[in-house]
């Protein structure tokens, strides 16, 4: 390949990730909540967009794309937004690492599984961690908030973005395939 076709495709790759980031820091904006017995934890469809970017194009690009697009939400909220960039890079990496062994619907299942559970540890551990450090509540508190709030939110949050995530990869693969970009090859769905 000559340099001219590589800087190309990296040009390509960089204003797709853009693209990406983009996306997904728009969609971090917009906070839904969707557990009723704790109304003010709120889901953003951010990492759905952060979990395509990872299965197209690797884990690093993923988590790139996840810890840049919450960036300027650290100004607003500088301990959620660091808890939003792990829990999405522990969904995101582990998902993208397994699909790259098997490119197929079932390695995409798998590896949003794995991801999502691993997510929703990392979620729950610092939880124990953040949340004493700005509120009045104490790490007892949290502990006791695990299986009752912290745990079933968590697990909705991670079930739409799975299922959304499925939803919507063989479409974007296929669109990406078509352009030559991604590392799609190899994708059934």
């Amino acid at each position: 390949m000559s340099s001219s076709s590589t800087t190309h495709v990296n040009t390509k790759k960089i204003a797709l990730a853009a693209l990406f980031t983009a996306a997904s820091l728009v969609l971090s904006f917009i906070q839904i909540p969707i557990f009723p017995a704790a109304p003010w934890l709120m889901y953003d469809p951010s990492g759905i967009v952060c979990l395509i970017a990872a299965l197209a194009f690797g884990p690093k690009l993923g988590a790139a794309v996840a810890i840049i697009s919450w960036l300027p939400r650290v100004f607003l909220d500088p301990f959620g937004a660091p808890m939003g960039m792990a829990s999405t890079c522990a969904l995101v990496i582990p998902a993208a690492l397994i699909y790259a062994k098997a490119r197929t619907r079932a390695g995409s299942i798998a590896g949003m599984i794995v991801g999502a559970v691993v997510s929703i540890v990392v979620a729950c551990a610092l939880n124990l961690v953040v949340t004493p450090l700005y509120t009045a509540v104490s790490v007892a508190d949290v502990v006791a908030m695990i299986l009752p709030i912290l745990l079933p939110f968590n697990t909705l949050k991670m079930v739409i973005n799975v299922v959304a995530g499925q939803i919507l990869l063989a479409p974007c693969m296929n669109v990406l395939s078509a352009q030559g970009e991604g590392t799609v090859h190899g994708h059934s769905a």
